[in-house]
């Protein structure tokens, strides 16, 4: 019965390891690190928290400059500003060498992955490196570049396509005309609804706030005129996507109130 409660343990475990491979055992230690870095298009990787974070040892060698990581049968040998490493001893060439900026050595993360027979994938949305090796998964964020911010002509530009889409009537080629500027998901809505809902002309647009690098949204608001006495007041709430290398208006939400004197 024993037998055949632990043969039952192993083969679920197994299982579990098999559908999930991105299991951790290091589960006390969180496998998202903050500082990593890009220059000259390459990903670049602080050394020694990521190595720890796949359960490696490491080793600073003050007088020759260099860092050792032991991971497994694997020993990674670097030295600063060297375009030669050493793996298990045998040397191999360095596109980008190792450096230290402000105390902290950094690597090219596909250097660091491939050595331990791992592989490192960069996402230019996400602005992460995800560095997989064996059941270990880590991921190293960047400092978003201050190009990823709407300029001023995109905005406005979208704007203008916004207030176009009150009524569709006008418009033979709706996915033509509105794709350059609409996710594909918001056109849909719009078709569907022949048009914004409720929607106004408003030219006033109020700072953007960004829940991340891909992600953004804005609220506008007017008085209009309705009857002799009354103004009614429309807000809209716009949601942008950055898809296709470009951001995009992927919502629209307006809402209309009458105010009485």
């Amino acid at each position: 019965m024993k037998k055949t409660i632990i043969a039952l343990t192993l083969s679920l475990l197994s299982t579990l390891l098999i559908d999930n491979p991105a299991i951790s055992f290091a589960n006390n230690v969180s496998n998202t690190v903050d500082n990593g870095k890009i220059e000259n298009g390459r990903m670049l990787i602080p050394l020694r928290a990521v190595s720890e974070r796949f359960d490696s040892e490491v080793a600073w060698n003050q007088a020759k400059k260099s860092i050792t990581i032991i991971r497994g049968k694997r020993e990674l040998l670097l030295r600063v500003n060297a375009r030669t490493a050493l793996l298990n001893n045998a040397a191999f060439s360095l596109d980008v060498p190792a450096t230290i900026e402000n105390g902290t050595t950094y690597v090219p993360a596909r250097v660091f992955a491939e050595a331990f027979g791992g592989t490192a994938l960069w996402s230019e949305q996400e602005r992460k490196a995800t560095i997989t090796i064996g059941l270990q998964q880590v991921f190293i964020h960047t400092e978003p570049q201050k190009t990823w911010r709407m300029s001023q002509e995109r905005i406005n530009v979208l704007n203008e396509k916004i207030n176009e889409a009150t009524d569709l009537s006008s418009y033979s080629q709706i996915r033509t005309h509105f794709r350059p500027y609409f996710t594909d998901s918001f056109i849909n809505k719009i078709i569907h609804s022949n048009g914004i809902k409720n929607n106004a002309i408003l030219t006033r647009m109020a700072d953007i706030t960004y829940s991340g690098t891909t992600a953004a949204r804005m609220h506008q608001s007017a008085y209009f005129d309705s009857g002799p006495v009354n103004l009614e007041l429309v807000d809209r709430y716009v949601f942008y996507k950055f898809i296709d290398n470009q951001w995009k208006v992927d919502d629209v939400n307006v809402g209309r109130q009458i105010i009485e004197p």
